[in-house]
């Protein structure tokens, strides 16, 4: 009798594991197939008969959308590149400061820079630009990396900081011992042993580079390197109520989201390594 009421709750849980992961995939998977799909679909078929697979498949909505986006797609990507370069050239020395040496005010230099991730960055906006035209560096590419290090430095930093913090100091001491200077103990042990949270923090601060509407938007104009995403924004009809191409919106969708795809399955390992517990 107990024999078998404990196989059929262990049936039943498995069934029910296994129901809740369908039904999350399901919930994935459903409504990126409706993008794809619709990417693929002419205006006219979307309209009249929505459906999940094209009567007429045409590639117009990614030909239309690539050549829209063309030069955007550059300006996006070195503007994610400039901001994980420079995010990881700040703060890679700051927190392997803030982890392995002592100095005065350590601690409440640490949390001062991360409670600047509680700001609300909206109100940064306005400075910002007043700054930034003072400054001549408006509606450049080196003005959007540089505006995006008010975010990503402090959660670069506060990532970084756990790193260096939990690699033991013996195997630093030890190649001292063996001829290294710090520096070079630095470079050619601590920064190895550190490379997935580098990785990370390089992943996190490129994709806030790449996928950041605000500053994007209001950063720079129509004359100047305007990244991907605010175009996108065009194509929705800018708020304005025009008709929707849905078609050309779904394929830039995709198009927009291929490259950090791409660079999250190439870096995967590591990434999983540094979000593991």
């Amino acid at each position: 009798m107990s024999t078998t009421g404990y196989d059929a709750t262990g049936v039943t849980l498995k069934a029910t594991a296994y129901g809740v992961v369908a039904f999350l995939v399901l919930a994935n998977l459903v409504p990126f197939l409706f993008i794809l799909s619709v990417s693929f679909m002419p205006p006219s078929e979307f309209f009249t008969d929505p459906h999940l697979v094209p009567y007429e498949p045409t590639l117009e909505a990614w030909t239309s959308g690539f050549e829209e986006l063309r030069g955007n797609l550059v300006n996006s990507f070195l503007i994610g590149a400039g901001t994980a370069l420079l995010a990881l050239a700040i703060t890679i020395p700051g927190a392997y400061a803030f982890a392995r040496k002592e100095f005065y005010g350590k601690t409440a230099g640490f949390y001062a820079i991360i409670s600047a991730m509680m700001f609300p960055y909206i109100l940064l906006v306005i400075p910002i630009m007043d700054l930034w035209t003072a400054l001549g560096v408006y509606n450049t590419i080196f003005g959007m990396i540089l505006a995006y290090q008010v975010f990503v430095t402090p959660f670069s930093i506060w990532i970084l900081r756990d790193f260096f913090e939990n690699l033991p100091t013996d195997i630093e001491e030890a190649a001292q011992v063996y001829g290294c200077t710090q520096f070079t103990a630095f470079v050619r042990v601590i920064l190895p042993l550190a490379a997935p949270g580098i990785v990370a923090v390089g992943f996190l601060a490129f994709l806030t580079g790449w996928n950041d509407f605000l500053f994007a938007n209001l950063l720079t104009t129509g004359t100047g390197p305007v990244p991907a995403v605010p175009v996108l924004y065009g194509t929705i009809g800018g708020g304005s109520g025009e008709r929707v191409y849905w078609g050309k919106l779904m394929a830039e969708t995709l198009i927009i989201g291929t490259p950090p795809t791409i660079i999250y399955l190439v870096a995967r390992n590591y990434l999983e390594s540094a979000f593991s517990v």
